[in-house]
Parts: C-alpha cells; sequence; structure tokens
C-alpha cells in the first residue's frame, strides 16, 4: 500500500490485493474515516482516498476540530480531452513543467519564507497559515490535471497504456517518459522543455561520459596548466572520461582563486556563501579521495591492477588519509573545521574603514577619477572596475611606478556599500561617511586606511 499527500489529512491509497484482502481494510478504516469506493486501477490495483478531517469523520465521531472547508474538484474523474497525440504530449508536459516551478517556489518559501513552510512537517501536521495552505491545494490540483492530462494522452494515442511510477511495468515506465522526460528541465536555469518526440534522458550538471582512457597508467602525469616533459595537459585528454568532472570543477574552482586575486570585494554574505561551498566540497573531496584509493585497493588484491608497487601504495594511501583528517567513524577534520569557521562568523556585519588621517587623501582629481563616474552603477561593476584598475596597475608597474590610490579608493567604495547594504553606489553619500564616520550610523572597523599597505 502507498500513499501520496493531497489536501491535509486526505490521503490517496492504492491497494494492491484480492477483493477479500481489500475489503477487510477498507471496513477497518471505515470506523474511523470516510472511505471512497475502490476504483479499479492498472496492475491489479485498487484506488481510494481516505479523507481524515473533521468533517469527514463517520456520523456520530466529535472531533473538538473546526472544518477544513469544501471537498476539492477531481479533474482526473472528468472524461479525456479529444486532442491531436502531440497536443495532449505538450499538455501533459505543460501541467508537468507547472509542478515543477511549483516545487521550486516551495523551496524558494521554505528557505526565506521564515517558516511559513516547514521543511520536514510533521506527521498529520496540517498547513497553518494560507501560503501553506494555498501551496497544499495547487499541489492537489495540479496533480489532478496531471492525472486527466495522462488520460487525455492514452486516449489520443499519445501512449498506449497509463504511466505508472510505482511497481510499473516496462511499459508504463515508457509511457511516463515519453509524457514527463526525466531530468530537471524547465525549473532550473537554462531548463528547456523537451517537445515531443525528442529523447532526451536528463539535463543537469552531470558530465556525460561518452569515453574511457584506454591502455596502462602513463609515465606522464596529467595536469591542468603545467607543462614539461614529465606532464601532459589534462583536458582536453581526459574530456568525456570519468575523470572529466574533477578537472572541470579544479578549472571552475581555480577560475574562482583567480577572480579574487584579480577582482576582491566579496560581500560577508558571499564570504559565508564560500565558507559553506568549501564545507561540503572538502565533505566530497574526501569521499572522492576514499573512494578512488579504495577502488585502486580493492583491484590490486583482487589480482585486477598488476605491477603495483604494493607497499609504496599503501604507505601513500594512508599519508593521505592522515592529510585528509580521516579518523573511522567520524566527520572529516577539514570539513568539520569549516563547518566551524562557518558558525564562528554567523550573524558577522560588514564596517566602513577606518578614517583616512592624509587630507591629501581627499584630493577632488583621484576623487573624481576613481569614484565619480561609478555614481549608481552596481557593486558587481564596482568590483569589476576595481578588477580592472589593479590588472592595469599591475602590467604598468613592470615599466614604471604604478598609483594604487584609484584602487584603494575603489575597495573603499565597495567596503562602504558592504556596510551600508546598498547595490547601487552613491559618491556623495559614501565621501560624506568618509568625512564623518560617527554621523552615518553605521559600524566602523579599524583596518589600515590603504589596506594593502603599499605592498602589491
Amino acid at each position: 500500500m502507498s500513499g501520496r499527500k493531497t489536501l491535509p489529512g486526505v490521503a490517496r491509497v492504492r491497494i494492491t490485493g484480492d477483493d477479500a484482502a481489500t475489503q477487510a481494510l477498507l471496513d477497518a478504516l471505515a470506523e474511523h474515516f470516510t472511505v471512497t469506493d475502490p476504483d479499479p486501477y492498472s496492475g491489479g490495483r485498487s484506488y481510494l482516498e481516505v479523507d481524515t478531517r473533521p468533517s469527514a469523520a463517520p456520523h456520530g465521531t466529535d472531533t473538538g476540530i473546526e472544518d477544513d472547508g469544501p471537498d476539492m474538484p477531481r479533474a482526473s474523474k472528468h472524461r479525456p480531452a479529444e486532442v491531436p497525440s502531440t497536443v495532449a504530449v505538450m499538455m501533459a508536459r505543460q501541467i508537468n513543467a507547472a509542478h515543477l516551478h511549483l516545487s521550486a517556489f516551495r523551496d524558494l518559501v521554505q528557505t526565506y519564507g521564515d517558516g511559513l513552510v516547514p521543511e520536514w512537517p510533521k506527521l498529520g501536521q496540517a498547513p497553518d497559515n494560507p501560503v501553506d495552505q494555498t501551496l497544499s491545494t495547487a499541489s492537489r490540483l495540479l496533480y489532478e490535471l496531471r492525472e486527466w492530462s495522462s488520460h487525455t494522452a492514452h486516449a489520443s494515442g499519445a501512449v498506449s497504456v497509463l504511466p505508472e511510477i510505482i511497481a510499473a511495468s516496462e511499459e508504463q515506465l515508457r509511457a511516463e517518459a515519453v509524457l514527463y522526460p526525466p531530468g530537471g528541465w524547465c525549473a532550473v536555469p537554462g531548463g528547456t522543455m523537451p517537445e515531443p518526440g525528442e529523447e532526451r534522458q536528463e539535463e543537469s550538471t552531470e558530465y556525460p561520459i561518452t569515453t574511457q582512457l584506454l591502455g596502462p597508467v602513463p609515465e606522464k602525469r596529467y595536469s591542468a596548466r603545467a607543462s614539461g616533459r614529465s606532464v601532459q595537459r589534462a583536458l582536453p585528454a581526459a574530456a568525456g572520461t570519468p575523470a572529466a568532472a574533477v578537472w572541470t570543477a579544479e578549472r571552475a574552482l581555480y577560475g574562482y582563486v583567480c577572480q579574487h586575486w584579480e577582482a576582491p570585494g566579496d560581500t560577508p554574505a558571499d564570504l559565508a556563501a564560500a565558507v559553506d561551498g568549501l564545507d561540503e566540497l572538502a565533505d566530497t573531496f574526501t569521499s572522492a579521495c576514499t573512494s578512488v584509493l579504495g577502488e585502486i585497493r580493492r583491484r590490486v588484491e583482487e589480482g585486477l591492477l598488476v605491477d603495483v608497487d604494493e607497499d609504496a601504495f599503501t604507505e601513500a594511501a594512508a599519508a593521505v588519509r592522515v592529510q585528509l583528517g580521516i579518523e573511522p567513524d567520524r566527520v572529516p577534520k577539514l570539513a568539520y573545521a569549516l563547518s566551524r569557521v562557518r558558525q564562528a562568523v554567523a550573524g558577522a556585519r560588514a564596517a566602513l574603514p577606518a578614517a583616512v588621517d592624509d587630507a591629501h587623501a581627499f584630493d577632488a582629481l583621484a576623487q573624481a577619477r576613481a569614484l565619480g563616474a561609478l555614481d549608481g552603477k552596481t557593486l558587481t561593476e564596482v568590483r569589476r572596475e576595481l578588477g580592472r584598475e589593479r590588472h592595469w596597475q599591475r602590467h604598468r608597474s613592470k615599466t614604471r611606478m604604478p598609483d594604487y590610490t584609484a584602487a584603494d579608493w575603489l575597495r573603499r567604495a565597495m567596503h562602504w556599500m558592504h556596510a551600508a547594504g546598498v547595490n547601487a553606489y552613491d559618491h556623495g553619500a559614501h565621501l560624506a561617511a568618509e568625512r564623518h564616520p560617527e554621523r552615518s550610523g553605521l559600524p566602523i572597523g579599524t583596518p589600515a586606511a590603504i589596506e594593502d599597505g603599499g605592498e602589491r
């Protein structure tokens, strides 16, 4: 028996069993709840609803709780529409897309809605606010439309049987894939809805494996950027192989590091998000390392990998485990340490840099060149401008003395935007805060006025 949540207090049940077993269960449920007459369903199952709401309790049962309202419409009980098969497929996919979007909306409300929709509701817990109630109702209605669309697709000849997921036959699974292709399409950024007849297994961040590296382990090691007689470039050599995901991740993380070198200026929330990501990355990286080491060890022990220096491998693998801080039945030390970093900075706020003591630092020409043209630009644009300035001065230093005055002011502008919590630069408000920080109402930090200390 399986159930799906619909309205608060209403369970949709499918029963697999003979008539006697089904009737025995109905009799037991009917003593406490209102149960619909079972309808035949595919695969030798019966379909029914168990309504546990107070208004649906058997006659004479006093629950002491108010009625939840009238019954919802049952679109799935309406006769299928007569439409072309391609139209029926797109109808089903549009409803599925709406369901995906509703799920994404629910996730956003759970994250930012201050508990309006609990992430893990308690068993039998009914929605206690209009937002959660509406979400539950919308979910039920979409499911009803999905069932009706499936019957319409079946009646139109788009699929030979009604689709099914639970205890489904191969033919039912194929029908499910025709109407609702797998993958996070439509609800994810860049997702697109597959057209009728388009075979697409999935749209996700997974890296498809199209080839594998053959032959013995090469003497030359793979590297992302190094060159020489003892190395070979990992990409594109490893592209399309099982190892491609590792090298693509390395490239993305290297880009993140380079971005910080060229254009620092993350907000406190950006830094916290990075620590959270590194925490999970450390955990995933540890799992990847232990998985690869374990697979090598298994093949060596089973005689499937020969010509390996087993003593050297055992010693090196143990050293890796020590470096990763792996202990039996415990969280890896690196991931645990990063999670503690995140706990330490929870609730932190950005502050203004210490006041500029040198009156010459407010030279109007420098201000106009560094900041005046940025009025109204977003934090991302200011950060990008800082990157250009730093990059230019670094190249300029090869032939003459660099001048980081503009870069210093750009950094201070970003720190002011961080502290003020604004996404559009205001030249006048920033300079007012620089001249009289105590009047700004913002927290004031204690870094040096020129943050890099002249060392570039």
